[in-house]
């Protein structure tokens, strides 16, 4: 296994604690999306999902360094969000995973109802992530070799997060890909055997069956 020291994994590591010092308050919330934007561009969604993990990674986190030497906390969350949605959105399958957690009830309901849950669980897809990418330290991952996947639809690219003086952090990444447009896209992380699906799936299934999946999903916009 190789060892990466910028990776997609570190996004959600929310245990990890990070001692930030503001240095400007000055910032430029286009011209720090948009310097990296070539950059993006340039990975293919068709590419190898390896290959996806490792290029997104690299872009994504240049562009946290950046954010952090922008301004004070109030603005790094702000630039946080501003780069997942620029940069790491694109490269999730939101349908796909807010489909996998409503499960039973997906049957059930409507197209209205399943596109406000599908917006509901993006802005709380954009509150994770970037509430994670605030922790980023430039922690090392290891991943596992790059194997050909020409010949299947979901793919779980396993890394390990090494931490200093710790056990390391095993982080599973589960893939999807279109058969309509090739394109592979995340849809699921599962952190030392626990799936974020899963896990917000059994937080949302009591609510979805007492109060229906559009008051859910109302309710989680106004958070």
């Amino acid at each position: 296994m190789r060892i990466v020291s910028t990776t997609l994994t570190t996004i959600f590591l929310l245990a990890s604690s990070l001692s930030f010092t503001a240095q400007s308050k000055d910032y430029n919330a286009e011209e720090l999306t948009s310097k990296y934007k070539a950059e993006i561009e340039q990975i293919a969604p068709d590419s190898s999902p390896y290959d996806i993990v490792e290029s997104l990674s690299k872009v994504v986190f240049k562009s946290v360094a950046n954010a952090k030497a922008q301004g004070d906390e109030k603005t790094t969350k702000e630039l946080m969000q501003l780069i997942v949605r620029q940069q790491l959105l694109p490269f999730v399958d939101v349908r796909f995973a807010a489909y996998k957690i409503l499960g039973p009830q997906l049957k059930q309901s409507t197209k209205e109802e399943r596109d406000l849950f599908v917006d509901a669980m993006e802005r709380n897809l954009v509150d994770t992530y970037s509430s994670a990418l605030v922790q980023y330290n430039n922690q090392e991952v290891r991943y596992e070799p790059k194997r050909d996947v020409s010949n299947q639809k979901m793919v779980a690219v396993r890394t390990e997060l090494l931490q200093p003086g710790g056990k390391p952090l095993s982080m599973i990444f589960k893939l999807r890909k279109n058969s309509k447009t090739g394109e592979w896209k995340a849809y699921d992380l599962i952190v030392e055997g626990i799936s974020l699906i899963d896990s917000k799936r059994a937080e949302l299934s009591q609510p979805l069956r007492n109060d229906g999946i559009g008051q859910v999903a109302e309710t989680l916009l106004e958070e």
